[in-house]
């Protein structure tokens, strides 16, 4: 009888421990499955962040690229406005000198030509 209580207590405690291995099993199983969706999730906000900065960067240096256009720009703007004035400056330079440096027959001939424009 002893026996057979010994049995019956070895078999209850495989029974319990093969219940308790379906229930580990099913909890790994389970566990696997999170991971994998865990996993599929990154994997897919890491694409998604790629695309996004890829696109920042895009819109970023077009922006550069129009501010740098623009830039460029003013700057020629600038320089062929100082170009302008520094041919002018020195074209009046140059009419002034001339003019101080006419001959008495230029200057006379000069003061006819501007009282007949009159």
């Amino acid at each position: 009888k002893e026996i057979q209580t010994d049995i019956d207590d070895a078999i209850a405690k495989y029974n319990e421990a093969t219940a308790r291995l379906a229930e580990a099993q099913k909890a790994k199983a389970q566990a696997d499955e999170v991971i994998a969706e865990i996993t599929a999730s990154i994997e897919k906000d890491q694409k998604e962040f790629e695309e996004t900065i890829q696109v920042q960067t895009s819109a970023t240096l077009a922006k550069q690229a129009a501010a740098a256009e623009l830039a460029l720009k003013e700057l020629e703007a600038n320089a062929d406005s100082q170009v302008e004035t520094y041919v002018q400056q020195q074209a009046v330079r140059r009419g002034m000198r001339e003019l101080a440096n006419l001959s008495d027959a230029q200057k006379a001939k000069f003061m006819d030509a501007a009282i007949a424009s009159l």
